[in-house]
């Protein structure tokens, strides 16, 4: 099917830039498809995740590598792909644009006027790329160097948001129940388009990852508005509904109550049960899907992701519990 002119327009711009200027940010994984081999859109079982990219793009899209490597201080961690709740990814710059900017703060301090001239003008050009860069050639020995350092950073924080400029050393990957700390060892993600097929993106061009938690595209955009708990939803065992909720932030160190881990008591705070379960910071919105279950024998209390949980006994009305497909 040809891509119209406004299907284009509307493409992210971390997706558009692969068919046009490859390998810029995807890479194709596959050449033209064997015969032989099962179509990958319907023999792929991983989970939906959505992704941003670090020019604010977002993407939904389906996760094919099994596990991910993670080296932490402590040695190499493997965590299985089904267990990842949420990755926020260290900065990292292609090889090819670092060097680039490298070269252009080498002149900064150039002898020739213009040469100094369009070293800034570079730098500046490349934005949150060259932003971390740029912090650590302040200190330059140089006062003209520093100088056109400053020049440049002050430009960068004018034109680029706040959030854009947040550099991170590490990755950040949450579990259900675990938050590890390290620098994952691929420097790409196996991954299922609905348009493209199989592609490969590139850890570089993004900046976040969560869980789709059994949430499909149509469903992120026709998610209802999350009720403060789900009490209106008793007796109701079975039934699953698709909620968009804001994670809950604590205000005056006041926390919303919380009963039970895994399942929760229907009269739980939904929107601290997301971030208790890992599926949403404090202040991010997602979009999940719960089921409504039998309340357990006794509704157990658990500290995770800042969230503290209480212990209760049988619940009648019953529990509700999130669904990750």
């Amino acid at each position: 099917m040809p891509i119209t002119r406004s299907l284009f327009l509307a493409l992210p711009l971390c997706l558009t830039a692969t068919a046009l200027f490859a390998p810029f940010h995807w890479i194709a994984a596959t050449a033209a498809p064997d015969r032989n081999t099962p179509d990958t859109a319907r023999s792929a079982t991983g989970p939906d995740v959505e992704v941003k990219c670090v020019d604010e793009s977002t993407l939904k899209l389906k996760l094919l590598d099994e596990k991910l490597e993670l080296v932490t201080k402590y040695g190499l961690l493997q965590i299985a792909v089904g267990d990842v709740r949420r990755i926020e990814f260290a900065h990292r710059c292609p090889p090819d644009v670092a060097e680039k900017i490298a070269l252009a703060i080498s002149k900064l301090g150039h002898a020739d006027f213009q040469a100094r001239e369009q070293a800034t003008a570079e730098l500046k050009s490349h934005r949150e790329r060259a932003y971390p860069f740029l912090l650590k050639t302040l200190k330059h020995d140089d006062p003209e160097v520093s100088r056109r350092a400053d020049e440049a950073l002050r430009y960068i924080q004018a034109k680029v948001p706040t959030q854009l400029l947040e550099t991170r050393d590490n990755d950040v990957v949450y579990t259900e129940e675990s938050k590890f700390t390290g620098k994952l060892t691929a420097q790409n993600l196996r991954v299922l388009t609905g348009m493209f097929g199989e592609q490969s993106l590139k850890l570089a061009d993004l900046r976040s990852l969560k869980s789709g938690v059994g949430v499909s595209a149509d469903e992120f955009a026709t998610a209802i508005a999350a009720p403060a708990t789900l009490a209106t939803y008793q007796q109701q065992f079975g039934k699953e509904f698709v909620f968009a909720v804001t994670g809950h932030s604590p205000t005056n160190g006041q926390q919303a109550i919380v009963w039970g881990t895994d399942v929760y008591t229907l009269d739980s705070s939904l929107a601290a049960a997301t971030v208790h379960a890992g599926l949403a910071k404090p202040g991010e919105s997602v979009a999940v899907r719960v089921r409504i279950v039998q309340s357990p024998p006794q509704y157990t209390a658990s500290l995770r992701n800042g969230v503290n949980s209480n212990a209760y006994g049988n619940f009648a009305s019953g529990g509700f519990e999130f669904v990750k497909r």
